[in-house]
């Protein structure tokens, strides 16, 4: 199995209800001449959906790192409200990723350039925002069918 996706494969991917566990900030060293700008978001991706179980649908599930290169123009909108300290925050999980090519791009003029929305479950109205290049997605591990739609909280790698 071929552990990597990349841009190219986005159409034939689907990260609906996938858990985020944490989200990664990576810059390169422009001293050193590292331009490099990525958002890494540390995940359980639902690989497919498999009809069958007590509940019947199982999920082939595998702890991935997706990662999105030349970011550009974030704003995360989370908000889970005021509650006077009685509500604890809740794992975010993602609805969709969507896309859309930039016809103004004025950083990459000779490549493609996208505005990526990653729209949230929860809180009601949350996204994840930005523009970037494109992304690539790395399996940590192969996906095992499971009841739940993530990883027992002792095997995530």
């Amino acid at each position: 199995m071929d552990n990597t996706s990349a841009k190219h494969d986005f159409d034939d991917m689907s990260w609906h209800d996938n858990i985020i566990y944490g989200l990664q900030f990576d810059m390169g060293d422009a001293f050193q001449g590292d331009w490099r700008h990525e958002l890494s978001f540390d995940i359980d991706y639902i690989a497919d959906w498999v009809k069958g179980g007590e509940r019947g649908v199982q999920f082939m599930v595998a702890p991935a790192t997706l990662t999105f290169h030349d970011v550009t123009d974030l704003r995360i909108d989370v908000d889970f409200g005021e509650s006077n300290s009685r509500n604890a925050i809740n794992d975010l999980s993602i609805a969709g990723i969507t896309r859309t090519l930039v016809d103004d791009k004025q950083r990459f003029p000779d490549d493609d350039y996208f505005r990526w929305r990653i729209e949230l479950n929860l809180p009601e109205g949350s996204e994840i925002t930005f523009g970037a290049r494109g992304f690539t997605q790395t399996l940590r591990a192969e996906p095992i069918l499971l009841d739940e739609q993530r990883l027992p909280a002792g095997s995530r790698r």
